[in-house]
């Protein structure tokens, strides 16, 4: 699965081009395989490896627009403490998905086959690709807006938006048509920079007396609750983690997963998403381009977030390549990822951008069932996501009946004011309701299975009792 070593023949015959037999050799041998092997020993890493990729992934655009966004909806210390509190859910819950990606050696769309059925996982998997390509679409048009505006007004350039998404685009794909090898080389270069680009015009800030600002009575956009600012936290997030799998089945053990996860999740994404609502906050907006130009570093921003943008999008692309490889088994991971690098460029070229927050929300309510549903199946049925994908069923019934029960519970206590049910609270988090009462129905329902085998198999005794 996704090994990057001696690629099988039919890689590099895609690849191979008449008269250039030792570079197509070079080049197959860059390119991650489809995900029908696990990764050889060699193709395995430490938990710095997956550490740095996943603090790339974080720290990007709508990373920055997002905690800016949350700054306009609570008072910086209910903030903060929602969004610490959030990040340990997210700490928890990434071990737990990315143990069984360590585990199995499996990427998430073939666990999710083994649970939910061969077909019964198709409609899970399309709303991943989904995702996964809104994600791209989104990051890319932040991207080459933010760069239009800055080439604008810094040096009077105008760029033609459907050119910039073309370049992104391509650039992007590059590195995520290699695999994993590439997107880890790309984040050890990156993550220095944007921390630095985080903590720069937070240093001029607290300079020019900004962080007063941070204490002083503001007015509320729509008002959050803790509860609501821990769910919308971990809504933020909660699909990177249900797709963990995709790159910790590439560590070397399950201690590796933990670190790396703790260190991001519990470490990390908090104090970067604290120190980007301090950001909003002190300079008013949740633009990351307008921060930039407020504190004089517009161009070399712009850098950085290429950047950005280039480390979170190589994991939409690479993941939705991994998805669309349970649609069409016989095609190359590398040229599902052109494929989708394409579809993402289309997103980006319209404007999905609007209730982003809104949108967040409600795929945590998605995501997050389905995740507690692959977790709680592999803890109670483990042998069955080291057998052969074809050996599973077309339907799990009662997987699927968990992971719709999750997302009814989910919308059940969602407030109305964004745009839920609001019948009832349990955590005050609707994502974590969605996850919690998926794992529930999951161990209910093999409860029940195993006490009906039980009755069935003392009826079945008695009937041969009274036939002696």
């Amino acid at each position: 699965m996704g090994s990057f070593a001696r690629p099988s023949g039919a890689c590099v015959g895609s690849l191979a081009v008449m008269g250039e037999p030792a570079a197509l050799k070079w080049l197959a041998g860059l390119v991650e395989r489809s995900p029908d092997r696990p990764p050889e020993t060699g193709d395995l890493r430490g938990w710095p490896f997956l550490t740095m990729v996943l603090i790339g992934i974080s720290i990007s655009a709508p990373f920055f627009a997002f905690g800016g966004q949350l700054g306009q909806h609570a008072a910086f210390g209910k903030l903060a403490t929602g969004i610490i509190l959030g990040s340990l859910v997210l700490g928890v819950w990434g071990v737990a998905t990315g143990y069984v990606g360590v585990t199995v050696r499996l990427p998430t769309a073939m666990i999710i086959r083994r649970t939910f059925g061969t077909r019964g996982s198709l409609a899970i998997v399309a709303l991943m690709i989904v995702s996964s390509l809104c994600w791209f679409g989104i990051q890319t048009q932040i991207l080459v807006k933010s760069a239009a505006a800055i080439l604008q007004t810094e040096l009077g350039y105008h760029l033609d938006q459907r050119v910039g998404i073309a370049l992104a685009g391509a650039l992007i794909a590059s590195t995520a048509i290699i695999g994993v090898k590439a997107m880890g080389k790309v984040a050890g270069i990156s993550v220095p920079l944007l921390l630095a680009a985080t903590l720069i015009p937070l240093l001029i800030g607290f300079g020019r007396g900004g962080g007063t600002a941070l204490e002083a009575p503001r007015v509320l956009t729509a008002p959050f609750g803790l509860g609501m600012i821990i769910s919308t936290v971990v809504g933020a997030e909660v699909f990177g983690c249900a797709i963990n799998p995709d790159l910790s089945r590439f560590l070397r053990t399950p201690r590796d997963n933990a670190a790396a996860m703790f260190i991001n999740y519990g470490v990390a994404f908090p104090v970067l998403l604290i120190l980007a609502a301090a950001l909003g906050v002190m300079y008013g907006n949740a633009d990351l381009v307008a921060t930039l130009m407020a504190t004089g570093i517009a161009l070399p921003g712009l850098f950085v977030i290429i950047l950005a943008t280039w480390t979170s999008n190589d994991k939409n692309l690479y993941a939705s390549s991994l998805s669309l490889s349970a649609f069409f088994p016989g095609v190359e991971r590398w040229q599902l990822a052109t494929g989708a690098a394409a579809l993402g460029a289309g997103l980006a070229a319209t404007d999905i951008l609007g209730h982003f927050i809104t949108w967040l929300t409600f795929m945590g309510l998605l995501v997050a069932p389905m995740s507690g549903v692959y977790v709680a199946d592999f803890v109670l049925h483990r042998a069955r996501y080291f057998s052969d994908a074809t050996e599973a069923p077309a339907f799990r019934l009662a997987p699927l009946g968990a992971w719709i029960f999750g997302i009814v519970v989910g919308v059940a206590t969602l407030p109305r004011s964004s745009l839920g049910l609001g019948l009832f609270q349990i955590t005050r988090a609707p994502s974590i309701d969605a996850l919690l009462a998926a794992m529930l129905f999951v161990f209910a329902a093999s409860r029940l299975n195993a006490l009906a085998v039980k009755r069935r198999a003392t009826v079945d005794l008695a009937e041969v009792s009274n036939v002696r």
